[in-house]
């Protein structure tokens, strides 16, 4: 008898933490809008972004591709503390390399990785001595509530805890005005941003 309640008592408690868990997840809020460019020709090299969201996360290893003669994604969001594994797809010689952040990870043939751990708030350019005209962007947040635009500019940031934020917009090129959001659980905040010169 014990034995069964004790059973029954476990389950319960696995049920219990599932829907906490859940009901948890699901307590974020969204941030999405548009980003507009003058000039255009500079919105890809474009994050948006919440300055500041306290916490602590967790590492996370995320992937950069050498494909097609390009970094893929062009611009990789990702907070401080996480790796980003740089993998060659091309059937030639790559370079990793950031002058500004004064790394170089060499240079190696395809199917091959490169890793490197970012530890401070910065953005690394990323080139490839072989191949001058390949250029990428590693954005390296406080948080990891951050994303790069698409073509159109539209980004969407999820999973937001709820409250006041400053949300910021980092251009490779131009400059931008940031602008205070509230997020609130499971809904959506829509803010448009601009960049230039």
């Amino acid at each position: 008898m014990k034995s069964h309640l004790a059973r029954h008592l476990v389950a319960g408690a696995f049920a219990l933490a599932a829907i906490t868990g859940t009901a948890r997840a699901d307590a974020g809020g969204t941030i999405e809008g548009t980003v507009t460019a003058r000039p255009t020709k500079d919105l890809r090299d474009t994050v948006v972004y919440l300055k500041s969201v306290p916490g602590t996360y967790p590492h996370r290893t995320v992937d950069v591709d050498q494909r097609g003669m390009a970094f893929a994604p062009h611009i990789a969001t990702i907070t401080v503390g996480d790796t980003v594994r740089f993998t060659n797809h091309d059937p030639l010689d790559h370079n990793v390399n950031s002058p500004d952040c004064h790394y170089d990870l060499g240079t190696r043939g395809q199917g091959a990785e490169l890793s490197h751990i970012f530890n401070k708030q910065e953005v690394c350019t990323q080139l490839c001595k072989l191949h001058p005209e390949m250029l990428g962007f590693v954005f390296v947040g406080q948080n990891p509530y951050a994303a790069a635009v698409d073509e159109n500019g539209h980004y969407t940031i999820s999973g937001v805890p709820p409250g006041k934020y400053d949300l910021e917009v980092w251009n490779a090129h131009l400059k931008g005005e940031s602008q205070q959001v509230t997020v609130t659980a499971n809904n959506t905040t829509h803010a448009d941003l601009s960049v230039h010169r």
